[in-house]
């Protein structure tokens, strides 16, 4: 069953009574989390709110919860998705109750926090995301959450997925500078989309059996390609060694398939899907659906077997 979550009216009268708009919402603490078999976050999500002169914010309600409103910018991805292996969407209504998880009053520094339950179940990849109560704001923030069946092995990381609205392309990454200036704008243009899932940053941090991804730039076509064969990563090389620059060949690691493209117990495929455009680009999901979806919009999936494992993450 699909939770409906609503908003009281005497929250909204509230909000404007007592608090302004946030011209700026900014994380504290809470992003990319890695929840194990739960429905309830493992550490809140704490968030500060600024007025557009940039002083803390006092006495304003937030909405601290499943990234699920059609009133926020990608919110769903251009396919309709709200996360990777989601249930469906979750509906923010003008009349009701709230489950008061769900929502916080920033203090005098403008800092607030919500731990409320998740509405999706293991393995699954969403957003929550902070926002004033009653909407009408641009100002946001969001916060990735993998949900797993059962603890992975090694010290593992989420890997987070960006969207460029204009050339419609994708860009995952698990570096922490990287993810913190795309975050704050440092690239224009480039927001945070609504896939995740989990990785390892190093060969000490993964399990045995794990190899290393290959990661290759092309700023003739603003776009990265990653790659856990290293055939494929040496052909790259050299076939188009003025278009795809390799940037590192440890960008993370990950298990392999097997030849048919089967991921070993506790693991899941991560698809790899090409746009088959004139300006390249590639996607890497772990929802079937979503794969699916994308073919259908004229997207190849690429990999071994029929879900085009390229290669697998824990589930």
């Amino acid at each position: 069953m699909v939770q409906m979550i609503v908003v009281a009216v005497g929250l909204l009268m509230f909000c404007t009574a007592h608090g302004q708009t946030p011209a700026r919402i900014v994380k504290v603490s809470g992003d990319r989390q890695i929840a194990i078999s739960s429905n309830t976050p493992s550490q809140p999500f704490v968030v500060k709110a600024y007025d557009s002169s940039g002083n803390p914010l006092a006495g304003t309600v937030l909405l601290i919860a499943p990234g699920a409103d059609p009133g926020l910018n990608y919110v769903q991805d251009e396919f309709g998705f709200r996360g990777f292996n989601t249930v469906g969407p979750v509906f923010y209504q003008s009349f009701g109750s709230i489950n008061p998880a769900y929502y916080a009053v920033t203090d005098s520094s403008g800092r607030a926090q919500a731990s409320g339950p998740y509405v999706d179940y293991p393995s699954s990849a969403f957003s929550i995301v902070a926002r004033p109560m009653g909407g009408g704001s641009s100002a946001a923030a969001r916060f990735a959450v993998v949900l797993l069946k059962s603890q992975p092995a090694g010290n593992p990381a989420v890997v987070v997925e960006f969207f460029h609205s204009e050339v419609r392309h994708y860009f995952i990454t698990l570096l922490d500078n990287e993810v913190s200036a795309l975050d704050e704008g440092a690239f224009v243009g480039w927001e945070r989309s609504i896939g995740s899932f989990v990785a390892y940053r190093s060969a000490a941090d993964a399990p045995a059996g794990s190899i290393a991804i290959c990661r290759f730039f092309s700023p003739q076509f603003t776009s990265h390609f990653y790659s856990a064969d290293q055939k494929e990563c040496d052909a790259v090389v050299t076939k188009w060694p003025t278009v795809w620059t390799l940037e590192t060949r440890e960008a993370f690691y990950v298990l392999p398939p097997n030849a048919v493209g089967d991921c070993a117990a506790g693991y899941q495929p991560v698809s790899r899907l090409f746009n088959n455009s004139p300006a390249p680009n590639h996607r890497y999901v772990t929802d079937a659906a979503l794969r699916d979806r994308m073919v259908n919009a004229g997207w190849t999936v690429e990999g071994r077997g029929a879900a085009g494992a390229v290669f697998c993450v824990p589930a």
